[in-house]
């Protein structure tokens, strides 16, 4: 397996996007990366995002779940762990949840009528207007978390990397 980056194909004065491609799943089957590094480390399987919100209408967490997971609901608890430091738990209680997932293109196929790019500027703008003052102040902003459930914690802390 050889890796290619972004300074080897590209000159390092010039500008480039540094993007990350992660296979979790072929046909079916879920696949993950095996590496001591628990932040390249993959979490197998199709996912949906949540965007969680507190009662003052700002969004505090996303949470990344399996598509066949139940969905978080409104004013249920749920129980949550930091992506990147797994043992760290909390409970949760969103006020409003927001599903991020959208499919735009399956099988080839336009499944959704894509947005404009002015739609999807508004969109964005949106969003960083509802975030938390906390989250949106330039000088030490609150990071904002990215979330497992409890079962998708489970399973990244069992894994064991020595075997495959």
């Amino acid at each position: 397996m050889i890796g290619v980056g972004t300074n080897l194909v590209t000159c390092p004065l010039q500008p480039s996007l540094g993007c990350v491609y992660k296979l979790v799943e072929v046909n079916g089957s879920p696949c993950l990366k095996l590496t001591e590094d628990e932040e390249k480390m993959t979490i197998p399987g199709t996912k949906m995002i949540y965007r969680l919100y507190d009662a003052a209408g700002h969004p505090f967490m996303d949470l990344m779940a399996l598509e066949k997971e139940p969905s978080p609901s409104v004013g249920q608890e749920l129980v949550v762990h930091v992506l990147g430091q797994l043992d760290e738990a909390r409970t949760v209680m969103p006020t409003t949840v927001e599903s991020l997932h959208r499919t735009y293109f399956r099988d080839g196929q336009v499944c959704e009528p894509l947005p404009s790019l002015l739609e999807v500027r508004n969109h964005a703008q949106m969003s960083l207007n509802l975030l938390s003052p906390a989250h949106r102040r330039l000088h030490e902003p609150q990071p904002y978390p990215v979330r497992l459930p409890r079962a998708r914690h489970h399973c990244v802390t069992s894994r064991n990397p020595a075997q495959p």
